[in-house]
């Protein structure tokens, strides 16, 4: 009977194998899924079961299946030695910090997470502060006086963003190295020292203020421009930039932010913005603002600059055209035939310049008028001016006056025209006299006249240098008085003809006319002046050159 029932010991070791991997199947689900806490013991502790019954059930054997269990209650008794001999605080303690742990990472995921979406709505709105004034910049571009109206428009919006009481936009002038105001809004008590000579009236001083210009050092503005700094000044009482004009209310200063506007490497303007006396200085959330804004100004003004040098441009190209069109109606068409002179003249008008004008004037038998003049400025300036100093000299050449009064009533003239376009020009004077061979000079500027004599063979320069006409209306000029002889030549050029380059970038000079008048003096005029042509071609070679050149040559005959 006891044979027969061991018979079957076989049977329940299968089954209990098969029961131990389902266990330890179910077992490793939970652990992956994470669904309780699964001890690894119990990993090792299954596989060898269910190895040893598998072991016991192929080799008939029980001696197995005790080896079996000894191990696996050594691995329990190891475990439970464990569990028995911990402290529970401490393990209550290390659960908790880990719970503890979890809970951070999860709250920093969540501030990680609104860190991250008050960054991006951030410069989502520099993004569109910027796209604002960029759109706004181009509404610009046709109007008159785009630059200032763009300046007025962007202080109004940064004094608006920023909560301030009033503000103001400076703008550097490159070509005079000042600070020049463009811009000023609502209430700005001012940081920097009142003129004495403007009385202590808010009317008066915010005029004065709106258009002043000041220095990049010594003044409060020039100083923050120079160092490129923004500043948000909370204390400006206490701040010894600031200076305290006071006593009246509207001169007691209070917070100010300054911001000056880089672009491109380089500072272009500087934003201030100001509060009331006794106000809340602005936040850091205000001055980021502010900052923000004037980046935004800076990458506007590119396409509004580079559309107002363009538009310049073509206005001047278009002036220049039309100046240059006119400049050549008012020279000469043909020289005159002027008994015992032969003339020559050499004139190249560089395009949209117009600063040259020559003109030949026989009034009478005793006075032919020569006049070589260079005109300061461009285009229509330049045009307007050349008319005036032409129409001026025909109309007074007939008369008794010498060369110099002439020039003075000229420059008189001149110097009363009240406009903001420069009115200045050098003018070479020549009263010639047939009859009895004489020569009267007078000069303004720096145009030169070279006397040849033929009877010494030498050329020198006889003119001196001087006021030009429109400086000052009470210069005097000189005359000075020739006796001319059969061969002698008097030559007068503008300056355009004495600076042009070689491909070296060396001026032609004056010496170099000198050489070529006195290697061709025994030519006639026309002759003359082709040689210098030539000879200044083949000195510039293919250079660019960027003024008029004009040349007279007079050449006595007899």
């Amino acid at each position: 009977m006891l044979d027969s029932i061991d018979s079957f010991v076989n049977l329940p070791l299968l089954i209990a194998a098969g029961a131990g991997l389902v266990l330890f199947v179910l077992l490793l689900i939970a652990k992956i899924r994470n669904a309780a806490k699964v001890s690894f013991i119990f990993f090792p502790c299954i596989g060898v079961l269910i190895a040893g019954l598998l072991y016991t059930y192929f080799d008939h054997k029980l001696f197995y299946i005790s080896v079996i269990t000894l191990i696996l209650e050594f691995f329990f008794i190891a475990y439970a030695f464990v569990l028995a001999v911990s402290d529970p605080a401490k393990r209550a303690e290390k659960k908790a910090k880990k719970e503890k742990e979890s809970e951070e990472n999860s709250t920093s995921d969540e501030v990680s997470k609104e860190a991250l979406d008050a960054l991006e709505n951030k410069y989502k709105a520099i993004i569109e502060d910027d796209k604002e004034l960029t759109v706004k910049a181009s509404s610009y571009f046709t109007e008159e006086n785009s630059l200032s109206q763009f300046l007025e428009f962007f202080n109004k919006l940064i004094v608006q963003k920023t909560g301030a009481d009033g503000g103001t936009v400076l703008v550097l002038d490159e070509f005079d190295n000042i600070l020049a105001v463009k811009a000023v809004t609502g209430v700005f008590p001012p940081p920097y020292k009142i003129p004495e000579d403007i009385p202590h009236k808010q009317l008066r001083v915010e005029t004065n203020f709106k258009y002043s210009q000041y220095s990049l050092e010594g003044n409060v503005f020039g100083d923050f421009f120079t160092k490129g700094i923004a500043e948000n000044i909370t204390n400006p009482t206490k701040d010894k930039r600031i200076f305290q004009n006071g006593p009246e209310d509207f001169l007691r200063v209070g917070p100010y932010m300054f911001i000056p506007v880089k672009q491109m490497g380089e500072y272009v303007a500087l934003a201030v913005l100001a509060r009331k006396p006794d106000s809340e200085p602005f936040s850091k959330k205000e001055f980021e603002t502010a900052c923000n804004l004037c980046d935004g100004l800076a990458t506007a003004l590119i396409p509004l600059n580079s559309f107002l040098a363009y538009s310049e441009h073509t206005e001047l190209t278009k002036e220049g055209d039309i100046a240059t069109k006119f400049q050549k109606t008012l020279v000469p068409e043909k020289l005159p035939v002027i008994n015992k002179l032969s003339i020559g003249k050499y004139s190249i008008t560089n395009e949209n310049v117009c600063g040259d004008y020559y003109d030949i004037i026989p009034s009478r038998k005793d006075r032919i008028t020569f006049v070589m003049a260079d005109v300061a400025g461009k285009g229509m300036n330049s045009l307007t001016i050349m008319i005036m100093i032409r129409a001026m000299l025909r109309l007074v050449a007939n008369t008794n006056q010498s060369s110099a009064t002439l020039l003075e009533w000229v420059n008189r003239t001149i110097c009363s025209e009240k406009n903001s376009m420069d009115h200045f020009a050098s003018v070479a004077l020549i009263n010639y006299n047939s009859i009895d061979n004489t020569a009267q000079i007078a000069t303004s500027g720096i145009n030169p006249v070279l006397l040849y004599k033929a009877s010494e063979q030498k050329i020198s320069k006889i003119s001196t240098n001087c006021e030009p006409i429109g400086v000052e209306k009470s210069t005097e000029y000189k005359n000075i008085d020739l006796n001319l002889d059969a061969g002698d030549i008097l030559v007068t050029c503008t300056d355009g003809l004495l600076e042009c380059l070689d491909e070296r970038g060396v001026q032609y000079s004056i010496d170099n006319l000198q050489k070529v008048i006195q290697a061709n003096c025994n030519l006639n005029g026309k002759d003359i002046a082709a040689k210098v042509k030539d000879n200044i071609k083949k000195f510039c070679g293919n250079t660019q050159q960027y003024d008029d050149q004009s040349l007279l040559i007079i050449k006595i005959q007899g």
